[in-house]
């Protein structure tokens, strides 16, 4: 089959927000920052006629592991990476000026450090003109890349000084019709906000991104080292997995099914249990000590990212079955390879519980009890939006740490924006042994919304580790 003349295609994973591309020209493709599962771009570039004879890193990523050193080896392409970057797999070390040549298109290797110190962007040009740049996470549409998350290699405050440089005499400078295809979208926590836009141009971003309108170096070094989200524990992992080279992922690896005795007895040797079902079901009866982590929402390997530890070996409680494939692709795609086993909801016996709490109910306690304390566990933007007044702030990746505040208090209502978040921030406090934890059904988008009728408090019932059967 004759390849087409050229292709680009967008792959994205949402959740980790990670855009990755696939681009080809007369019958040859190269893929830029690839996933960890590499199968779709392997059958794309078949169904195209491609063969992909080249593999970009943009740069070691934080917050995903890449499965570039896979891809590579299953086609035998070359991979590029900065000559910066301290890898220890085989590679092409890429420099300032290099030129990859892909069919009637020419890749030219941009040094652009700032997120990073070994980031790399590359232009694409065709008969000479400029026509788009691949800027890995430098540069976001409506937004820039973090100067903090390789800090064990380098000084937040100069690599934000290194972004300037790259972002203002590197990108910023090129025709402002050439197109701007970054690693991340709306969600990243590679940057503050980004937009959900999968493109920007040249023009645009030098208009509209906030970032560029400072142009005075010392001001824009203080921006970006202000005001920067929360940074999951795994990311220095992912980055450790980036500068070797994930392991192949198997999808039809087997993962066994356990009995709830053989959870308990891995519990006592350090597994952790994520139960992956939605809060209700959690709360009706799980498994003590586990973290509820629901596998409904796109942010579930990024909450597993802050909460578990990469070393620990996990175990997952599923709604059903059929749901292994993508918990384990999830997790896969943050480099948790330690799956060790799963059982299905239906099939727990003695288990501890937690009390599920409506808004109506909670307005009538607090009307009632002046010893209930509310966690608010959303985010500081979230938080100044509007809160529950005498309610403690706490966004949910700082409770770990804040967890002997609560020890003491005798009811405790967790509470964020759709319950999604307080029902995690609740097995947190109850698997620190922290009790009379109650979750609020609906969060504060209910507490807003619900108009309660005037009613007496129903009665709170607290879970203490009775024993409760789900047959």
């Amino acid at each position: 089959m004759k390849g087409k003349e050229m292709i680009m295609k967008r792959y994205f994973v949402e959740g980790l927000a990670h855009a990755s591309y696939m681009v080809g020209s007369e019958g040859q493709a190269v893929v830029i920052d690839p996933k960890r599962d590499v199968e779709d771009y392997i059958r794309d570039a078949e169904k195209e006629g491609m063969r992909i004879v080249a593999v970009l890193n943009t740069h070691p990523h934080a917050d995903f592991a890449s499965g570039f050193r896979e891809l590579a080896e299953r086609v035998g392409a070359d991979v590029y990476v900065s000559h910066l970057a301290p890898v220890s797999y085989p590679h092409i070390p890429g420099k300032d000026g290099d030129v990859i040549e892909l069919g009637k298109l020419k890749f030219e290797i941009l040094e652009t450090p700032g997120h990073s110190p070994d980031s790399l962007s590359f232009l694409v040009k065709k008969e000479g003109k400029a026509m788009s740049v691949f800027t890995g996470d430098l540069l976001f549409v409506n937004d820039v890349g973090r100067p903090d998350l390789r800090d064990a290699d380098e000084d937040p405050r100069g690599l934000a000084d290194k972004l300037y440089d790259s972002l203002f005499g590197k990108i910023l400078s090129l025709p402002e019709e050439v197109q701007i295809y970054p690693a991340h979208g709306a969600g990243s926590l590679c940057g503050r906000a980004i937009s959900s836009e999968a493109s920007s141009t040249v023009g645009n971003e030098k208009a509209n991104n906030w970032a560029a309108q400072i142009e005075n170096r010392e001001e824009f070094v203080d921006a970006m080292v202000s005001n920067l989200p929360a940074r999951p524990a795994y990311f220095s992992y992912d980055v450790d997995i980036n500068l070797n080279g994930a392991t192949s992922f198997n999808q039809a690896e087997s993962v066994p099914a356990l009995s709830e005795l053989e959870i308990r007895n891995m519990q006592e040797k350090g597994a952790v249990v994520i139960d992956t079902r939605k809060a209700s079901d959690f709360g009706a009866g799980h498994i003590g000590g586990s973290f509820n982590i629901g596998l409904g929402s796109s942010l579930f390997s990024t909450w597993v990212g802050f909460l578990v530890s990469s070393s620990a070996p996990i175990v997952l409680v599923l709604n059903r079955a059929e749901d292994l494939l993508k918990a384990r692709t999830d997790l896969a795609r943050i480099g948790y390879d330690s799956l060790v086993g799963y059982i299905e909801g239906r099939s727990l016996g003695s288990c501890e519980q937690l009390s599920q709490l409506s808004v109506c109910d909670l307005r009538s306690a607090l009307n009632e009890d002046s010893n209930m304390t509310v966690i608010d566990v959303r985010t500081s933007g979230e938080w100044n939006a509007g809160h529950i007044e005498n309610a403690t702030h706490v966004p949910l990746p700082e409770l770990s740490s804040r967890i002997e505040d609560f020890r003491n208090h005798t009811s405790i209502a967790v509470i964020c924006g759709s319950g999604y978040r307080s029902s995690i921030a609740a097995s947190v406090l109850l698997r620190s042994g922290v009790s009379n934890v109650q979750n609020v059904m609906g969060g504060m988008g209910a507490f807003m919304d619900v108009n309660c009728p005037m009613m007496n408090p129903a009665e709170l019932v607290f879970g203490e580790g009775k024993a409760c059967s789900l047959a």
